[in-house]
């Protein structure tokens, strides 16, 4: 008989918990599938809602399992006291958990005498395979990602240079902060949330592929603004990244943007069931390598001035951003259904940053980009 499967913790937090129960209370739950049966236990005021919505065979509370040393007043304690004495009433000897275990709930398990098994699969290879209904939520939350990337690269590429070649946007200095809260309160009039805030960085702080940006954004000078949020609806995400400029791109980064936007479309043919993520990753280096421009990891500080692509190609996307499997050296093999990102970018702390991502469903013949959006440079 195989082991109980055990995932445990806040849903909100949680995606492949989520996945499995499609329930989202504010607090704690733990789920025990048997194989034959799964129990959810909840918090008792939250009882009635679960059974309504959640995806299980019972639905119980901690008091339904109460140990015989009793249940400790802290809830989320007291619920994984009540996990570990449900599975010990099934004289089960053992449970299956995944990467995600909270410590607390392995604590109070072992307590109990019950060992753990870690399965690194468990809850990744349900989620990598997107179900019809799973690819419309993201086509969905891209569509909307892809309004709001077209508002933030018009505000850039219409604004109005001041003396000083600072961007000026209904008046007032348009800065990376600014335009962030601009995507921000467009997202949330439609219904999405922007938890880790969007990028938008220009010189210098471009080099940095992750800096978030800062200060003013100036004429001539490439932006790159990547999106990424959440539809509140579905819990899907978006991801997009384009790159903008307000006035005239110098030689160089047209020859960067090219580079990247031929790198992404090579990336984009590689996708197809059975091949692997390495071979989509050195599709899109062979196009940058190709053009003259480096691929380089690790510290690479030279590559803070010679522009140099320093990431890997994509990665997996659905309830999270970043989701298995990544498109970079040592990916493994594709599946049909997978969803990923392919964003090659090219990055120099002078000359400026080009990044064009977009989201991608692996289909039975190759490819489909979801929710295309221009990738030109000048969005006036």
């Amino acid at each position: 008989m195989p082991s109980p499967i055990v995932l445990a913790g806040q849903t909100a937090l949680n995606a492949t918990l989520y996945h499995r129960v499609q329930f989202n209370p504010p607090d704690s739950v733990v789920l025990i599938d048997f194989g034959d049966r799964s129990i959810l236990i909840v918090r008792d005021i939250e009882m009635d809602r679960a059974r309504k919505e959640a995806r299980a065979d019972e639905i119980a509370c901690a008091a339904d399992f109460e140990p015989e040393g009793g249940l400790s007043g802290d809830r989320d304690t007291a619920l994984a006291q009540a996990a570990a004495e449900c599975v010990r009433q099934s004289d089960s000897d053992f449970v299956t958990v995944d990467r995600t275990f909270p410590f607390l709930f392995a604590h109070e398990l072992k307590q109990a005498g019950i060992e753990l098994e870690y399965s690194p699969e468990l809850g990744v290879l349900e989620r990598r395979t997107k179900s019809a209904e799973e690819i419309e939520h993201l086509r969905h939350a891209q569509a909307v990602t892809g309004e709001a990337m077209t508002m933030a690269c018009r505000a850039i590429s219409r604004a109005k240079p001041d003396d000083d070649g600072n961007l000026q946007h209904e008046g007032e200095v348009l800065t990376s902060e600014r335009l962030r809260r601009m995507i921000t309160a467009f997202l949330i009039d439609r219904g999405f949330s922007n938890h880790h805030d969007s990028i938008v960085v220009t010189v210098p702080h471009v080099a940095d592929c992750h800096h978030f940006g800062a200060g003013p954004l100036k004429a001539n000078l490439p932006v790159i603004v990547d999106i990424f949020p959440m539809d509140n609806a579905t819990r899907y995400c978006g991801d997009m990244t384009r790159t903008a400029i307000c006035g005239e791109p110098s030689e160089e980064v047209v020859k960067m943007h090219a580079a990247v936007r031929d790198a992404k479309a090579a990336g984009c043919e590689a996708l197809g069931p059975g091949t692997t993520g390495e071979a989509v990753h050195r599709a899109v280096a062979e196009v940058i390598e190709g053009r003259g421009f480096s691929m380089v990891r690790g510290d690479a500080r030279h590559g803070l001035t010679v522009p140099s692509m320093r990431h890997g190609t994509g990665h997996g996307i659905g309830l999270d951003v970043h989701e298995p499997i990544l498109l970079d050296d040592g990916g493994g093999e594709i599946l049909q259904g997978e969803v990923f990102t392919v964003e090659p970018g090219l990055y120099s702390a002078s000359l400026g940053g080009v990044r064009v991502e977009d989201m991608v469903v692996v289909t039975e013949n190759g490819h489909e980009i979801l929710s295309p959006v221009s990738e030109t440079l000048n969005w006036d």
